[in-house]
């Protein structure tokens, strides 16, 4: 009877150390839930606030390698290079371009690239609920005009804070010898006009207003692009200076003119009030603001803008048919590779004089 306990202790202690099949979880074979799709992220898109205001209410615009070109609100057409855009205004007239997509022309714009180092004349540019405020470098030598010379002092300054430096010598060979209370009586001063404007290696490069355009709206536009401007006060100064001033100096009055520079502005989109920041050339009044109420009626007259040294220049480039070759023919229409300045492509056409009317002149 003991051996049989003890050969069935042995057989269980065996039995007891054997691998057993492990069990299959419930549901083993079933398939694991496919992992979740990371959404995708939400397109960016700026609010009106957000959007500088030139682009708010932009009809049209079309994104190329390095600019955007944009047909505005007010039916004018503007180019910005996509350096200079905000996220916003990148982001909204990316946008715009999918939505209200501005056709190419017959010609191109080409940015062709400064050689001289850029200048950053915006030293200010914000807006803070609906007031939009833009400020200019200033001149980086104040000028005090002797006798009525305001129209070259003025050129100084507005050269000056584009980047380009006139020292005294050059004014004074401008301005020496000529009468002080009526300079521009004098031949030589009349040609110093132009002349300053000149005597760089690097050309400056002014902008006019066109006919169509509103001056206050114009200047703003320029200024947002860092472009000082060359400004008149034509009628009775003394309604745009300080009243602080009038009062230390009192003014004999007269309808007499002066030249000055404009390097910013404040506005108010809602309200329709702001004001523009003046450069001028007396030591006692070198800079103050004028409302834009009170510069109305003709008392502020908008002359032109300069572009700041190594401001990156846009020309128009017109296509020209360098090239035809014929492909081939079907019935009366013939497929050409043409060969332009800008390019080569394929046209269909019914004979070659065809082809100089649809790719030249859009017909």
């Amino acid at each position: 009877m003991r051996q049989i306990l003890v050969v069935l202790l042995v057989i269980s202690l065996f039995s007891g150390c054997g691998r057993h099949k492990a069990k299959q979880p419930e549901n083993a074979s079933a398939k694991a839930p496919a992992p979740k799709q990371a959404e995708k992220p939400a397109v960016y898109m700026p609010s009106e606030k957000e959007i500088s205001p030139r682009f708010r209410g932009a009809a049209k615009a079309r994104i190329d390698e390095s600019y955007a070109v944009v047909i505005l609100a007010d039916g004018s057409k503007t180019m910005a290079p996509l350096a200079s855009l905000t996220t916003a205004d990148l982001a909204w007239l990316t946008q715009l371009s999918k939505d209200n997509l501005l056709a190419k022309g017959k010609s191109t714009m080409v940015v062709v690239a400064s050689t001289d180092p850029a200048k950053k004349t915006i030293q200010i540019a914000k807006t803070e609920g609906t007031l939009e405020t833009i400020q200019l470098c200033p001149p980086n030598v104040i000028r005090d005009q002797i006798g009525g010379t305001c129209m070259i002092y003025a050129r100084v300054h507005w050269l000056d804070i584009a980047g380009y430096y006139v020292d005294l010598g050059g004014i004074y060979k401008i301005i020496n010898d000529t009468p002080p209370d009526h300079p521009w009586t004098s031949p030589r001063y009349v040609a110093g006009l132009s002349t300053i404007m000149t005597d760089f290696k690097s050309k400056p490069v002014t902008h006019s207003m066109a006919p169509q355009d509103e001056p206050f709206d114009w200047a703003r536009k320029q200024l947002r692009l860092g472009r000082p401007i060359l400004a008149a006060l034509p009628r009775e100064i003394w309604q745009a200076l300080p009243s602080g001033f009038i009062a230390e100096h009192p003014w004999n009055g007269g309808s007499v003119g002066h030249q000055i520079v404009i390097n910013g502005f404040t506005w108010d989109e809602t309200t329709q009030k702001g004001s523009f920041h003046v450069i001028n050339s007396w030591r006692e009044l070198t800079e103050f603001d004028l409302s834009t109420d009170s510069a109305k009626g003709g008392l502020l007259v908008m002359e032109k803008s300069l572009s700041p040294i190594g401001e990156a220049r846009t020309e128009t480039v017109k296509e020209v048919v360098q090239k035809i070759t014929l492909i081939k023919s079907v019935g009366s229409t013939n497929l050409y590779e043409v060969e332009t300045n800008l390019g080569t492509r394929r046209v269909a056409a019914p004979n070659e004089e065809k082809i100089y009317s649809l790719v030249e002149q859009g017909q």
